[in-house]
């Protein structure tokens, strides 16, 4: 499960696409981190100060549990990305591939065939892909 305070960190820069690669380095790195340090850990003698029994499983459970958190929120910010990707392929596609007069058109026709709720939630839609 995802934490409410990362989810609305990624969402608020859902919209720029070096923000989102560098969070997603930076789980990397963590997660880079924490293997490292498992296994240090798991191979350090006791008498080199590691821990042993029960204290060294419950120290590797809470590794292993975060470091699982780490591959959610990097999912979770790797979708957001290939969201980001995908808006700017449709909306390069559509400003390159199709006329001005096209675009209205298309816009007007939009407007008259969908409900006006839907109507509302596409223009929504295109004004977030527009926002950079």
């Amino acid at each position: 499960m995802l934490r409410p305070e990362f989810m609305i960190r990624v969402v608020s820069m859902c919209n720029d696409k070096a923000a989102l690669v560098r969070l997603m380095n930076e789980l990397d790195d963590e997660k880079r981190k924490i293997r490292s340090f498992m296994s240090q850990f798991s191979n350090q003698p006791r008498d080199e100060g590691g821990l042993a029994g029960a204290k060294r499983m419950k120290r590797l459970r809470a590794m292993k549990d975060r470091l699982s958190f780490l591959i959610e929120e990097r999912e979770f910010v790797r979708q957001s990305l290939g969201k980001l990707k995908g808006d700017q392929r449709a909306l390069n596609k559509a400003v390159n591939s199709k006329s001005e007069d096209f675009i209205k058109a298309f816009y007007a026709a939009t407007e008259r065939i969908l409900s006006e709720d839907m109507f509302l939630l596409v223009e929504k839609r295109a004004m977030e892909m527009l926002i950079k």
